[in-house]
């Protein structure tokens, strides 16, 4: 198994080379519903997630939508 460094908000993580983003969605059970996800600052639409693939050093960060008013 060959395996990559990736950061997941702010949190070292060892994953398969070749992992997509919707991979590690479901691989650490992150929420995915009103949430956007981006990778070194660019955010990935949700119709990107299976196709995104990660790179060595990448850094995932989850931001979670927050009704106000």
């Amino acid at each position: 198994m060959n395996l990559i460094n990736i950061v997941i908000n702010d949190q070292a993580q060892q994953v398969e080379a070749q992992s997509s983003l919707e991979d590690i969605i479901s691989q650490f059970s992150l929420p995915n519903l009103g949430c956007v996800f981006s990778i070194n600052n660019q955010v990935i639409s949700r119709d990107k997630w299976s196709s995104t693939l990660l790179s060595e050093g990448d850094a995932i960060s989850l931001f979670q939508a927050i009704a106000g008013g």
